[in-house]
């Protein structure tokens, strides 16, 4: 899952989060380490890849910057894609059997869990917008109740009585 207080935005943000991470998770195989003790590791590289992911998905014609964007994104994407491929031939070379496809099973997760979490944020804003807007119709509907008692009251109080029309006579 994603550490709350790691928040990474754009590409070059991703990549320096992904960077620092393989680092680390490649130290921890070369010592002999398996993919398990490497958790902490992976989730810092997964939620950079995720954060280069996201920043080529909203690179656009649209965009300012566009092309500088577009070419921080590709080079930040082609160096994840020369992690992965490095973590792949090592794990299927030299790690333990099956190491790799833990690897893909532990990338599942997070993508799951990550996605998870997305939909619960947008899920719990879309109840906020909700909650927000039926506190506005009661709003609304009390304040036409209290405009109509008022002008009730004042057609009322302006209705002549009986001794008024008595008196006029």
């Amino acid at each position: 899952m994603v550490d709350p207080v790691t928040v990474v935005t754009g590409a070059v943000a991703g990549l320096k989060l992904a960077n620092a991470a393989f680092e680390q998770v490649k130290n921890l195989l070369e010592n002999g380490k398996s993919i398990a003790d490497a958790g902490s590791a992976l989730s810092k590289y997964f939620t950079g890849v995720a954060a280069v992911e996201k920043e080529a998905n909203s690179v656009g014609p649209g965009s300012d910057n566009s092309t500088s964007r577009a070419i921080e994104v590709l080079a930040a994407r082609q160096k994840i894609r020369e992690q992965r491929q490095f973590l792949r031939e090592f794990l299927q070379l030299k790690g333990p059997s099956g190491a790799w496809d833990e690897f893909l099973a532990i990338e599942r997760e997070f993508r799951l869990a990550n996605r998870k979490q997305k939909e619960d944020q947008a899920k719990a804003r879309r109840e906020k917008i909700n909650r927000l807007k039926n506190i506005g119709a009661a709003a609304l509907i009390v304040f036409g109740i209290c405009l109509i008692a008022g002008i009730a009251a004042v057609v009322f109080l302006n209705i002549p009585t009986a001794e008024a029309i008595s008196e006029i006579q």
